[in-house]
This record gives structure tokens, C-alpha cells and sequence, in this order.
């Protein structure tokens, strides 16, 4: 029986266009009314996610920063947060600027850049909504980040990655979220850990959770669950892991999918 969902945004629930169809709000909250508990599970900050939320007009929990903050959105209550160390922080920022890659940081809900104008900024503020705010990075006067992200080509970000894995890979938690985008979290978090962390506090278990996902950044959670599904146009390494597959984000998947087991 089936008694949480969790929902990736970018992707799975959102469409191309970077909304939230009729059909998915509907069938959210005729879910939500017959007390399944309705979870969002993102890459996203949480000042990136609440507009969505407010759209499904539902106090639910955000799992936002890939698992790195939890917030409860029915009183902006922080039910965890596991931020970058101070020492990991300086070495992206050294790794960045050595290999002349974009990184963005994260903190306190603001998105900050060393460079406003490049491509990668305006490629990133184009797809979440937000702006970001330009510092030196040296400037901080104190480097704990919720989480980095860096920002390129995938070419180039597969040699950052390597050099991060190789530097501290064993303290470190490394995801795509997108083609383009190269995630570095605590290694306390990933979607899965934190979606887990949740579901015990609420007395539920993962096996009677639906995970929808769509990218590299949605694994763990998939793999995890009881009823992990795959969109249309998901990375063709989620399909192969993922116990259901549905129809594309922008063709309604997750309607579609629950529409039919609930």
C-alpha cells in the first residue's frame, strides 16, 4: 500500500516549459486528501522551490540542496541541514579556479557566483528562476555551504571530477543533477538518505514510497524505495535501475503513473 510520494522537480513533475500541469496539481491533492504524505525531492535551494510549492498549495516537505536542507514548508521550520566543511569549500574554490570552471555556492538560501556575466550563470538562472549574487569568494567570512555546484560542459566536468575525487572523494558526495551540472554535497546526503531520514521521523518506510526521478541525482532514491519510477525521459542508467518506468514530464509520467496505482 502505497503512503508517501516523493517527487523530483526539474524533469519529473515540472515540464519543459518549467511548470506544474493541471493534471499533476489535481491528482497531487486528491492524493494528499486521502493522507498520503506528498514530499518534494530536489537539487534546487529551497528560495528556488517555494513558488512550485505555493502552486500545489500543500504543506509539505521540501527535501531540497539534494538532501543537504529539509525544510517543513507549512511553518518554514529547517528540520536539518548538513552543509559543506569550510576546508572542502576552499578546495573547490582552488579546483575552479585553477581549471577556470564556473562553481556556484550556496548559503543561507542565497546563490552566489564569482561571475554574473558568463554563459554558465545566465544557463543556471534561466532554468531555476533566481538571481545570483556576484562576490569574491575569498570575501566569506565564513565558507560553510550548503552545497557547490559546478557549472560546464560535461567534458570539462568529467575532469573536474576526476581531480575531486582523486583531492577528496572520500569525504564527498558526487551527483549529476543534469547534463551540465556537476553536483558536490556532504557525504552524509544524497536524495535517498535524506528521503529515509524523513520517512522514519513520520513513522513511514520506504517501502510503501513512489519516487519519481529522472536524472543521475535521483539514484539513490529510486533504488531505494518500494515503488521507484523512471520518467519517459529519463538517463537511460535511471530506467535500468528503476522498478517502473512512466511517461515523459512533459506528457504528464507522474499523473499518468498514479493515477493508475492509487
Amino acid at each position: 500500500m502505497i503512503k508517501s510520494i516523493a517527487l523530483d522537480l526539474d524533469g519529473t513533475l515540472l515540464n519543459s516549459k518549467k511548470e506544474i500541469s493541471k493534471k499533476n496539481i489535481d491528482i497531487l491533492r486528491k492524493i494528499y486528501e486521502k493522507g498520503i504524505e506528498i514530499l518534494i525531492v530536489t537539487g534546487r535551494s529551497y528560495s528556488a522551490t517555494k513558488s512550485i510549492i505555493k502552486k500545489l498549495d500543500l504543506p509539505i516537505i521540501a527535501i531540497c540542496y539534494n538532501g543537504a536542507k529539509v525544510i517543513d514548508t507549512k511553518n518554514e521550520e529547517i528540520l536539518f541541514e548538513e552543509p559543506l566543511s569550510e576546508e572542502i569549500v576552499k578546495i573547490l574554490i582552488k579546483i575552479s579556479r585553477e581549471n577556470n570552471i564556473h562553481l556556484n555556492l550556496y548559503q543561507d538560501e542565497e546563490w552566489f557566483v564569482e561571475n554574473k556575466q558568463n554563459w554558465q550563470t545566465q544557463y543556471y538562472k534561466e532554468n531555476i528562476g533566481i538571481d545570483a549574487i556576484e562576490i569574491n569568494f575569498d570575501k566569506f567570512l565564513n565558507l560553510l555551504m550548503t552545497k557547490a555546484l559546478f557549472v560546464d560542459e560535461r567534458s570539462n566536468l568529467e575532469k573536474v571530477e576526476k581531480e575531486i575525487l582523486e583531492k577528496i572523494g572520500e569525504i564527498v558526495h558526487l551527483t549529476y543533477s543534469q547534463e551540465k551540472y556537476l553536483e558536490v554535497l556532504n557525504k552524509k546526503v544524497n536524495k535517498g538518505k535524506s528521503l529515509e531520514r524523513i520517512l522514519k521521523i513520520k513513522n513511514l518506510t520506504l517501502e510503501t514510497c513512489v519516487a519519481f526521478g529522472d536524472a543521475n541525482n535521483d539514484k539513490e532514491m529510486i533504488e531505494m524505495v518500494g515503488y521507484g519510477v523512471a520518467m519517459g525521459n529519463a538517463e537511460d542508467n535511471l530506467k535500468e535501475i528503476a522498478k517502473y518506468k512512466t511517461s515523459s514530464n512533459d506528457n504528464d509520467g507522474v499523473y499518468e503513473f498514479l493515477v493508475q496505482k492509487i
